[in-house]
């Protein structure tokens, strides 16, 4: 192999393994050798919801917890069952999550006043918690829709949703290895092929000088 792709390969290889080590050292820094993502929002809403797309996204349970002023109340219902109540009534809408933040993405849906969903028989589980509650979704009954509500005259002031894989640290730390491992690999071709174009250098000045004496 020349020394000039000896060289390319070595920033290449160099290139993709710092590339890999920030990535997987990242995502490890965040997830944990547990696995372990946690979004969060400040809805600011009486009124939030959290649908199918967001709760039953992956197959291994979501725990979310709300925290407000006063008796907050949760229940899971199916989806029909929760749009058919909430119809026009204002409230904030869970969409979806940003990994590069590591928040719930939200909306503000309908105009109307806010129902107050408490009560109906629409509900497969509810509980209700002072200040804070707390539900677990453990995607047998998938899908679902989680609808969060604080008393009249409060506010749904902070939502977490965290999810729990082993997996994705276990991928972040292979990623974070492998990284660091081409980086190394990379830097040793580029030393040695150095190393080499100075060993060279210094034969071909040698052979000149002597063939000029």
């Amino acid at each position: 192999m020349s020394t000039l792709i000896q060289r390319v390969a070595g920033v290449a290889l160099a290139l993709v393994g710092l590339g890999a080590a920030i990535v997987g050292g990242w995502f490890l820094a965040n997830l944990g050798t547990s696995g372990t993502a946690t979004f969060t929002a400040d809805p600011g809403q009486r009124v939030v919801v959290l649908d199918p797309d967001v709760l039953n996204r992956v197959d291994h349970p979501v725990t979310v917890t709300a925290t407000g002023d006063g008796d907050l109340w949760a229940g899971t219902a199916r989806p029909s069952d929760a749009e058919a109540l909430l119809r026009d009534g204002s409230r904030t809408q869970v969409t979806g999550v940003d990994v590069g933040d590591w928040a719930l993405t939200t909306s503000a849906a309908g105009k109307g006043e806010a129902i107050d969903p408490g009560g109906l028989d629409i509900w497969q589980e509810s509980t209700t918690g002072s200040d804070e509650v707390k539900r677990t979704i453990d995607q047998a009954d998938a899908p679902q829709s989680l609808v969060i509500a604080a008393p009249e005259g409060a506010e749904v002031e902070h939502l977490t949703m965290t999810v729990e894989d082993g997996g994705w640290g276990t991928t972040a730390l292979t990623t974070l290895i492998v990284g660091i491992v081409l980086f190394v690999i990379g830097l040793a071709l580029l030393v040695r092929t150095g190393a080499l174009a100075a060993i060279r250098s210094r034969v071909s000045r040698t052979t000149r000088e002597e063939s000029a004496a």
